[in-house]
């Protein structure tokens, strides 16, 4: 918990973690009526970052629509906090999860295409591998020298080379469906 702050849309000023989300059992639980993130307080450059989420499903946080949420990275350090700041998104959502999300003019080159700058610009993920609800789904992400890789339950489904954002923050992002993380590592990487 030391190493990470909180915020939300409504509250944009650095909150203790504990303050926002659970933490039980080994296990971050976000869950409240406010989208917010858990953000470090480091800048990480030329990292793998490891974790595992699932949706939760107990019957007190049952919602309806699509369940929504995402890991961001190389945030840079300059960034504001808001929702959602500037940096790069490995989405987890119904359907899309692998999907890139450049927010904020980010760009990289993605099968040797140029992705067009935007506020929010979706690449989508080369295959479908999400586990069903409830079960815990396994995210790598791999960030060296402008090269991205992301996984999802061992398989690749996204990647990206010539990124413009190489180092920054690390969010977990809460979009309003309630979602459990845990054993999250992050560790430096000097090659693939």
């Amino acid at each position: 918990m030391q190493d990470w702050y909180a915020f939300t849309k409504s509250n944009t000023t650095r909150q203790e973690p504990s303050k926002v989300y659970e933490f039980t059992d080994g296990m971050i639980r976000m869950h409240s009526e406010d989208s917010g993130c858990l953000m470090t307080k480091e800048s990480y450059k030329n990292f793998e970052l490891e974790l595992e989420y699932r949706w939760n499903i107990e019957e007190k946080y049952k919602m309806k629509g699509t369940k929504n949420s995402g890991v961001m990275y190389n945030i840079p350090l300059d960034a504001s906090d808001k929702i959602w700041p500037k940096g790069i998104q490995f989405q987890i959502k119904e359907k899309t999860t692998g999907d890139f999300i450049f927010l904020d003019q980010v760009t990289a080159k993605v099968n040797g295409k140029q992705i067009e700058a935007g506020a929010s610009v979706t690449s989508p993920k080369f295959l479908e591998n999400e586990k069903p609800y409830g079960e815990w789904n396994v995210v790598v992400i791999k960030s060296l020298n402008g090269k991205i890789t992301q996984y999802l339950n061992g398989k690749l489904v996204n990647e990206c080379t010539e990124a413009s954002s190489t180092e920054g923050k690390i969010s977990l992002n809460y979009e309003r469906s309630p979602i459990d993380f845990r054993n999250i590592q992050i560790k430096s990487i000097s090659k693939e």
